[in-house]
């Protein structure tokens, strides 16, 4: 099992960590067909698709694309530590989501990707 995956594992296993703030309160809640897909359509995937050929890119490395739900699963800490986490985001480099997009976002991660990914991760035996 790599890193990351025992990462998400353990951020699972912490499923109430949100719980306090009431972060994962929405009903329904965000999902990828509703929040997950337009978001990476509008501020990743322009870069970060398998249909891109390398020279496409604008740099962005081969094999880190965000156009399905388990690459997005993969590379969520990823996401979270670009998008989310900074004061200022680094990804998209050129600026992009608006507050409440990447506050939706953390709220995705948190309450979808990251227990779903523990599920998936887990099933899949990486």
């Amino acid at each position: 099992m790599n890193l990351g995956v025992a990462a998400l594992l353990m951020l699972a296993g912490c499923g109430d960590r949100d719980a306090d703030t009431g972060l994962c309160d929405r009903t329904p809640p965000l999902t990828y067909e509703g929040f997950g897909v337009g978001f990476m359509d509008k501020h990743c995937t322009a870069c970060h698709s398998s249909l891109l050929r390398e020279e496409q890119r604008n740099d962005a490395p081969v094999g880190i694309d965000m156009d399905s739900y388990v690459e997005v699963m993969r590379f969520a800490e990823r996401i979270e530590a670009r998008v989310v986490t900074p004061e200022v985001p680094t990804m998209p480099p050129g600026g992009g989501p608006t507050a409440e997009e990447i506050a939706q976002l953390n709220e995705w991660l948190a309450c979808k990707v990251y227990p779903d990914a523990a599920i998936w991760f887990a099933e899949e035996g990486e």
